[in-house]
C-alpha cells in the first residue's frame, strides 16, 4: 500500500489542498540523487511519476529497493533530525511534489489539528511499515525457533491487515492523490 493513500486518508481536504498550494513539483532524470545518505535533507517529498532505487553512496549499482508513485519520502529524517542512511537515486524520469521542512513545520506549529492529523498519518504508515517488515524478515521456521511449544506447520496470523478505518478512506485518498497529480502539471 502507498504510504501517500495513508496520509491523504486520514488528512482532510483543506490538508491536501494547503499541501498543493505550498509544494512544487520537481523532474528528476534517470540516475540523479535526491537523497544521500549522510545528508541531512529539508523536505518530504511525493512521487508522483517514475521511481526511485535506495542504493548505497559507495555503490550506486547495488539496489535494495524501489520505490514507486504515491510514496512518500524523507519522512523518517522529518520526524528523526539524523540523517538518512539510504541513498534514493532516479531509476527513470521522475516527477516529485516537494514540500520544503521549514513550510512544515511552520504550518505544523500553528495548526494543531493539522499537525494531530499530520502525526497520525505517520505513525499509520511507520505502523505498515513495521509491521511489512516484520512479516518478510520473520518466517514460520524462524518462529518456532523463537517459540519451541508452536508447531512449525502453525498459521501465523500475519495481522497485516489495515486498521478499517485507514481501509475507509483510501477511496478518497485516492482522489486526492489524482488531485495532487492532476495540479502539479499545472505548476
Amino acid at each position: 500500500m502507498r504510504n501517500s493513500l495513508i496520509i491523504l486518508g486520514i488528512l482532510d481536504d483543506s490538508d491536501v489542498e494547503w499541501f498543493s498550494k505550498i509544494s512544487r513539483t520537481i523532474d528528476l532524470p534517470t540516475d540523479e540523487i535526491l537523497i544521500e545518505e549522510g545528508i541531512k535533507i529539508e523536505s518530504l517529498w511525493v512521487i508522483l511519476e517514475g521511481s526511485l532505487s535506495v542504493t548505497t553512496i559507495t555503490d550506486l549499482e547495488k539496489r535494495f529497493a524501489t520505490i514507486y508513485p504515491g510514496e512518500i519520502v524523507g519522512e523518517v529524517s522529518f520526524l528523526d533530525s539524523r540523517p538518512p542512511a539510504v541513498t534514493l537515486v532516479a531509476a527513470e524520469p521522475t516527477r516529485l511534489l516537494e514540500v520544503k521542512r521549514s513550510d512544515l513545520k511552520a504550518k505544523l506549529n500553528n495548526d494543531t489539528h493539522f499537525a494531530s492529523r499530520f502525526y497520525r498519518a505517520l505513525g499509520v504508515c511507520l505502523a505498515q511499515r513495521l509491521i511489512h517488515l516484520t512479516h518478510t524478515t520473520l518466517t514460520v521456521s524462524t518462529l518456532g525457533v523463537v517459540d519451541q511449544d508452536e508447531p512449525a506447520d502453525a498459521k501465523v496470523d500475519t495481522g497485516s491487515e489495515l486498521d478499517p478505518e485507514v481501509l475507509e478512506a483510501m477511496s478518497l485518498a485516492s482522489h486526492r492523490f489524482e488531485y495532487l497529480l492532476e495540479r502539479s502539471t499545472k505548476n
